[in-house]
């Protein structure tokens, strides 16, 4: 097999995981926020969102389990966001050359959407913070954890990546107009 046909097959296989990631976080993130919303916690009684048990949100009033189901929402997107972007890096392997200008656009888009996916994500938790705080029998509690490093080092992988891959294809064409 040519090594451009192990990269369209990469790019595929990129677009199939990200297509069911997707689906999948979808689905249960928007599971979640219907029940939340409609104010059932069967048959998820002990799950814990945003450190608040189910049962307990689901006794939330009206309004506050609306906010919390939005919260819910948007962190749903905050994990889309992602896997979309990956799923337009395989559609580029899959249907350009490896070092093309939308594979550069495709990884640049990658690396765009994980500080784009950290906004939502906390956006969100500030939102379920609030629902929490409005309540005298919580405290708003903020935890910090080494996944901000773990994020730092993937953008900056992420976005030499994309620096190098727009680097290659100026070469590339430079090369193709000497010859």
């Amino acid at each position: 097999m040519t090594p451009e046909m192990k990269i369209r097959r990469h790019g595929y296989h990129l677009m199939s995981l990200a297509s069911l990631g997707i689906v999948a976080a979808a689905a249960i993130g928007l599971f979640l926020a219907l029940l939340v919303f409609c104010g059932s916690a069967m048959p998820f009684g002990n799950w814990v969102l945003f450190d608040l048990p189910m049962d307990e949100a689901t006794r939330l009033g009206a309004g506050d389990r609306g906010l919390l189901a939005l919260a819910l929402v948007l962190g749903t997107l905050a994990y889309i966001l992602p896997l979309a972007a990956v799923h337009r890096v395989g559609k580029a392997l899959h249907g350009c050359d490896a070092l093309s200008a939308p594979v550069a656009a495709a990884f640049m888009r990658l690396a765009h959407s994980l500080p784009a996916s950290l906004l939502l994500s906390v956006a969100g938790a500030c939102m379920a913070a609030w629902v929490r705080s409005s309540h005298d029998a919580w405290q708003l509690r903020i935890t910090v954890s080494t996944d901000p490093y773990h994020f730092l080092v993937a953008c900056l992988c992420l976005y030499s990546v994309a620096h190098l891959l727009r680097l290659a294809v100026r070469a590339a064409d430079d090369a193709r107009g000497i010859v």
